[in-house]
C-alpha cells in the first residue's frame, strides 16, 4: 500500500518545495542579491593605484543587470522622492534615443516607499541599488561603480526629459570635445525660467546662468540635475569628493576639478530638462553639511591665499568650528590633496580667470 502512494507522496513533497522557493523568491525581491562595497581610490599619474585608508560604503545591487551592453548608463541618486521619483523614471523609459541605454537607481535610504513602484514588471530593466546614508556625492559614485556605459549621465529623481536628449549631448560633447555637457534646466513649474549653467560669486556662492547662448558654450559649471560626462574623464579626476558629507556643492567640485584637470565642460541650450525645485529637502540636510563641503572643496583644490579667503567667510557660519575640525581630523584629506595637486593641469586662478569669478579680485 505504501508503496501505491508513495511516487505521490514525493510529487506532492517536491510540488511544495518548489511553491516555497517560489514565494521566497518573490518576497525577497528587495533583500540582497549581491552586497558590494564602494571605496574611493584616485589613480596616480603612473595609473598605479595610491592606497588610502578611506570610509567604505556597503551597498545591495537588489536588482540585476540586463544583458544589454549600453552606451549610456543613466544614474538616478534618491532618498524620499515618492512620486517624483517614478514620474523621472517613467519620462527616462518613454524617451526615445538611437544611443542605447540603462537606468541605475541609487536609493540611499528611503523611507516613504519610494521605490515600491519597482515591483512592477515593467520596470524589469530598471538597476536597483540600495545604500544608506552614503550621501548624495557617495550614492552618485555608487552609481558610477555599477555603470557599464562609456557615457554617464547623472540626473536628480525629479526632472522630465526630451526625446533624443541622449543622443543631442553624446553628439554635443563629440563634436566639441568636451568631457563633460549639460542641458537647459527649465523649471518645471515655470518654463519661462531657465538656466544655462551655472557660476560661482564672490563668495562661492551659486549662481544660474541666465543668459541664453547662441551656440554651445562653455560653462564652469554643470548642474547636477542633469548632466552627461564621459566615463574616461569621471574617473580621472576621482569621481564625486569621497568626504562630502549628506548634500551640497557636489556638482560644483565634480565641475571644478574637471576643469583644473584640463576637461572641458559645455552647455547645449537647445536640449531642455525640465527640473521640478523643491521647496525643502525630504532628509535632514544643515547648513552645517554644506559648510563642510565647502571647506573640503578649498582646503581640496586651493592654494594658502585662496583657502584662507574662504575659511574667512565661512568661519561667520555656526556650524564652522564643528565642520572645520572635521577637515583638520581628516588625515586622508591631506593626502588627497596632495594627489589633486600633483595631477592637475592648472591652479585654481586658471578658473576664476577663465570665468571671471570674483573670488580673486
Amino acid at each position: 500500500m505504501i508503496q501505491f502512494y508513495l511516487p505521490i507522496i514525493v510529487v506532492l513533497i517536491l510540488l511544495v518545495i518548489i511553491t516555497f522557493f517560489t514565494l521566497k523568491r518573490k518576497s525577497n525581491s528587495f533583500n540582497n542579491i549581491k552586497i558590494s562595497k564602494y571605496s574611493y581610490k584616485p589613480k596616480t599619474s603612473s595609473n598605479e593605484e595610491k592606497n588610502l585608508t578611506i570610509k567604505t560604503v556597503e551597498y545591495q545591487i537588489i536588482k540585476n543587470k540586463n544583458k544589454i551592453l549600453p552606451d549610456a548608463s543613466i544614474i538616478v541618486p534618491c532618498r524620499n522622492e515618492v512620486n517624483n521619483l517614478k514620474n523621472t523614471i517613467n519620462s527616462l523609459m518613454s524617451s526615445k534615443n538611437s544611443h542605447k541605454f540603462e537606468i541605475i537607481i541609487v536609493d540611499d535610504g528611503s523611507t516613504d516607499r519610494s521605490i515600491e513602484f519597482l515591483n512592477d514588471f515593467k520596470y524589469d530593466d530598471v538597476i536597483l541599488i540600495k545604500t544608506k546614508n552614503a550621501g548624495s556625492a557617495g550614492s552618485r559614485n555608487i552609481g558610477a561603480k555599477e555603470a557599464r556605459g562609456r557615457y554617464l549621465f547623472f540626473c536628480d529623481a525629479h526632472i522630465s526629459v526630451p526625446n533624443h536628449w541622449i543622443d543631442n549631448l553624446i553628439e554635443t560633447m563629440i563634436k566639441h570635445d568636451a568631457s563633460a555637457v549639460a542641458p537647459a534646466i527649465l523649471n518645471m513649474e515655470n518654463d519661462f525660467i531657465v538656466g544655462y549653467g551655472q557660476t560661482w560669486n564672490h563668495t562661492l556662492e551659486i549662481r544660474w546662468l541666465k543668459e541664453k547662448p547662441e551656440e554651445i558654450t562653455e560653462i564652469p559649471i554643470a548642474p547636477g540635475c542633469a548632466f552627461c560626462i564621459t566615463k574616461k574623464a569621471f574617473y580621472s579626476v576621482g569621481g564625486f569628493h569621497p568626504y562630502f558629507e549628506v548634500w551640497g556643492k557636489e556638482d560644483e567640485e565634480l565641475s571644478f576639478k574637471l576643469w583644473l584637470f584640463g576637461h572641458k565642460i559645455v552647455v547645449n541650450p537647445n536640449v531642455e530638462v525640465k527640473h521640478l525645485f523643491r521647496k525643502r529637502h525630504p532628509y535632514h540636510v544643515t547648513t552645517g553639511n554644506v559648510i563642510h563641503n565647502l571647506l573640503c572643496i578649498a582646503y581640496s583644490h586651493m592654494e594658502y591665499k585662496n583657502l584662507a579667503k574662504v575659511i574667512n567667510f565661512a568661519k561667520k557660519d555656526p556650524f564652522f568650528s564643528s565642520a572645520m575640525a572635521k577637515i583638520l581630523l581628516n588625515k586622508d584629506l591631506l593626502d588627497l590633496r596632495e594627489l589633486f595637486f600633483k595631477n592637475r593641469v592648472y591652479d585654481e586662478n586658471f578658473f576664476f580667470e577663465k570665468f571671471k569669478i570674483p573670488f580673486i579680485y
